[in-house]
């Protein structure tokens, strides 16, 4: 289950907090329940994509923590000019997808760069804003907390995403 709070000085920036990870219909009965439209978006950038190595830990941008295994692959985001992206403190972003996932999400570019195989996103997601941020627990067992962002729907997925990195990796989908 999740719960609603209302922060900021006007208490009107509404954040999602959920110790359970959340599920397609969690999603739709939030963007219900804040009364705030559904964006399809899709990613405008490329992806560099590498095996991991089991047991790699990475810390994303959006502050949460993911474990690697065998077959999984580490994702840095990249600009629509194949440049890393960083966050304001300069770290890589950069997330584990696991190997099951992968090849629904992504498509080989044939190009190659220092974090790996160059790759562009193949399909949309849903995403809701939500300006006082989440606190939620991620489909990878960890906790994800983001200041201000979106609550993201990704197939049957549930995740977050920081402002900084949704406005830098998505555009409206048309």
């Amino acid at each position: 289950m999740y719960r609603i709070v209302h922060t900021g000085l006007g208490r009107d920036e509404e954040r999602i907090e959920a110790d359970a990870v959340l599920t397609a219909d969690d999603f739709t009965r939030i963007a219900r329940d804040l009364v705030r439209p559904i964006q399809r978006s899709r990613k405008v950038g490329y992806v560099a994509a590498r095996p991991a190595r089991e047991g790699e830990v990475v810390v994303t941008r959006s502050e949460t923590r993911n474990t690697a295994h065998t077959g999984d692959w580490i994702v840095t985001n990249l600009s629509p000019q194949r440049q890393p992206l960083l966050d304001g403190q300069g770290r890589l972003d950069t997330y584990v997808i696991t190997a099951a996932k992968f090849p629904s999400l992504y498509e080989e570019t044939g190009e190659s760069g220092e974090h790996g195989a160059v790759h562009r996103a193949k399909g949309v997601v849903d995403a809701v804003w939500l300006p006082g941020g989440l606190d939620i627990a991620a489909p990878w067992g960890e906790r994800q907390q983001v200041p201000s962002g979106y609550l993201i729907l990704n197939g049957q997925e549930v995740y977050g995403s920081s402002a900084e990195a949704f406005r830098a990796t998505y555009e409206p989908a048309v």
